[in-house]
């Protein structure tokens, strides 16, 4: 097959664009779509070895699996073995038991299942995962594998054009289909086969009918036309779109178009873009393992460097494995040998004889043993250590920054009326958005909340909330807001004040945001005696609340039944906010509390509320009397 120097400076394009997205979401925000740009590359090369070989009967299942086989593993295999090693000497059980997971399934190509059910590239857990961008390589394997049986099988009943007509059919119904999945299941779509086939069989369209220009200006301007619906889409998108939906018609439209093109211009074909498109798999495969390296030890990399250092990886990668004509049955005797002691790592809780005892846990077996939360059920309103009756003292109110404190309640024995609700702020005004779309059980179950409140009791809320880390919509208007945007704040302002304004007879808390770590403390604590070169666990960190706070409390100042409580003074002193207590985390994450910190926080929150509230009963008693 004659090699294309347009596709392969296509190649660069898009693997730019993924490592500036990764790097900073902000500075290209659309850089989502150079996924599909691969994909459609992808569908169009395969599309294109399999009709040749069904054209002149040559086609070989046997030799087109051992070419895909020779392609993608051993640099894979090679980047699995290094992670493993080097997992081995710095990563704690639970974190290296969780990267030998992540290793077996990409290397059996079924990573995208792993990660559908567990997160996405936009959430926070997504920087604790070093192969989490395998999932396009085990989405492109699956359709390696059920393109050719499906063309294969055809070819044995139906001519070469019927062959073309049911693919086109079958990109229309794949694309109405992504359509759909995107709506109703966005992470679906995103991650698994169904929602990306249109993007191969556009690719394969581009083969299976070409475009015949002969004019070298009108291959430029088609050309031209294309990089502007690709370049465009890395713009004009954002994380926020429904991706990939009806929106990624653009750039695979546009990829469609360049390859139609066949042209040889300077925009893609460049030394600089020539080389970066053959070196493009390799550093897709070393950047992302980096920037979770950097994020995880905090090494703060410049863009410049980053770079640097996936070429650095990248370039012998491609020269000394990639190009290397490897027997595909020794290849996979060497993926079969590289996965026993993965699963050895697995099965023994990460080798956690490599460390002390206490550190000898699941990830299962720390929420157990940490996590604060968990005992009472989300989206369901609860009692905790009811009176007769269910009667009870103090109405509480939040997320998982509410829920994490649920050991503390029922260790306090105070009654509680509990409205817990994962991921969901209690707003009246807005839809929260969650993968995409609105988070429809949120808005149901603050519905709820609001109308029990209103006609039940007066009785004070305490409400705690991760205040910066949503996405909202408003209902009225319909503009979306993101924790970054500067409008964000002004949103929060109107949410608080509307919940002082619906309960006025009502006393409410506002819980702020305690100061953060950076790091897992527990995975610190784990692993501080691997290697010399691991970072010293701080029992102190310098107090950082989120600027949040301050909108909070400013809010509070303008309403007499609303109280603010800074959740740090229960955290934090003059040496900083505690990280430790007798050598346990007071954090489960890097967010949330453990059970050691919700102890610590909720017993200042339960005690500067009885306070208040004792000083409002002292008050009443004296104006009555």
């Amino acid at each position: 097959m004659q090699f294309r120097t347009d596709i392969n400076g296509l190649r660069a394009y898009a693997v730019i664009a993924i490592m500036i997205f990764h790097f900073n979401k902000q500075w290209l925000p659309g850089a989502v779509a150079a996924v599909d740009v691969f994909f459609v590359i992808s569908g169009y090369l395969m599309t294109a070895i399999i009709f040749r070989g069904l054209n002149n009967n040559s086609f070989s299942l046997r030799k087109y699996f051992s070419a895909r086989i020779r392609r993608i593993i051993p640099a894979l295999l090679v980047l699995t073995i290094i992670l493993v090693i080097l997992g081995y000497f710095f990563l704690g059980p639970i974190s290296y038991r969780s990267l030998t997971k992540e290793s077996i399934r990409s290397l059996l190509f079924i990573s995208n299942f792993l990660y559908w059910r567990e997160t996405g590239y936009f959430d926070p857990g997504a920087m604790s995962k070093f192969l989490l961008h395998t999932w396009t390589l085990s989405v492109e394997w699956q359709f390696y594998i059920f393109y050719p049986l499906l063309l294969v099988f055809l070819a044995k009943i139906c001519s070469i054009s019927t062959i073309k007509k049911i693919i086109i059919t079958l990109a229309i119904t794949f694309f109405l289909l992504t359509i759909y999945i995107s709506n109703i299941s966005p992470m679906t779509a995103y991650y698994l086969l169904p929602g990306r086939v249109w993007d191969m069989l556009i690719g394969g369209l581009a083969f299976l009918f070409p475009l015949t220009i002969t004019k070298r200006s009108h291959k430029y301007l088609l050309e031209g036309i294309g990089l502007i619906l690709i370049v465009g889409s890395f713009f004009i998108f954002s994380e926020h779109t429904v991706w990939p939906g009806y929106s990624v018609f653009i750039p695979t439209i546009g990829v469609f178009l360049l390859i139609q093109s066949n042209s040889c211009s300077f925009f893609t074909n460049n030394i600089v873009f020539q080389k970066i498109g053959l070196w493009s798999f390799s550093m897709y495969l070393y950047h992302w393992p980096i920037l979770v390296i950097n994020h995880r030890y905090n090494l703060d990399m410049s863009f410049g460097f980053f770079i640097g250092l996936t070429f650095l990886f990248a370039v012998p990668s491609y020269y000394l494995i990639e190009v290397r004509k490897w027997n595909a049955k020794y290849i996979l005797i060497a993926v079969f040998i590289a996965l026993l002691p993965m699963y050895g790592v697995y099965k023994t809780k990460g080798a956690a004889f490599r460390i002390d005892n206490r550190y000898n846990i699941t990830a299962e077996e720390f929420a157990i043993q940490y996590a604060g939360g968990g005992i009472i059920p989300s989206y369901e309103h609860s009692y905790i250590n009811p009176k007769d009756n269910y009667e009870f003292d103090y109405t509480i109110i939040g997320d998982s920054y509410s829920s994490q404190y649920s050991k503390f309640f029922t260790k306090e024995k105070t009654s509680l009326s509990v409205w817990f609700a994962e991921a969901c702020l209690f707003t009246m005004n807005h839809k929260v958005i969650s993968q995409k779309r609105e988070l429809k059980k949120c808005t149901n179950f603050v519905n709820e909340f609001f109308t029990t409140k209103k006609e039940k009791t007066k009785k004070p809320i305490i409400w705690m909330q991760s205040w910066d880390s949503y996405t909202l919509e408003d209902k009225e208007t319909g503009r979306s807001f993101i924790k970054r945007d500067h409008n964000y704040t002004n949103e929060i302002i109107k949410v608080v004040s509307t919940m002082a304004q619906y309960n006025p007879d009502t006393n409410i808390y506002i819980i702020g945001v305690y100061t953060r770590p950076n790091y897992n403390i527990y995975a610190c604590l784990s692993e501080q005696e691997l290697s010399r070169f691991a970072e010293t666990c701080d029992e102190f960190i310098p107090a950082n609340p989120p600027k949040i706070n301050q909108t909070l409390k400013q809010i509070a100042e303008q309403y007499e039944n609303l109280h603010y409580i800074d959740s740090d003074m229960g955290l934090c002193d003059q040496k900083g906010c505690r990280m430790l207590i007798n050598n346990e985390p007071t954090f489960s994450d890097d967010n949330h509390l453990s059970t050691y910190g919700a102890d610590l926080v909720g017993s200042y929150i339960f005690q500067e509320v009885n306070k208040i509230e004792s000083n409002r009963n002292n008050n009443l008693d004296l104006n009555e009397g």
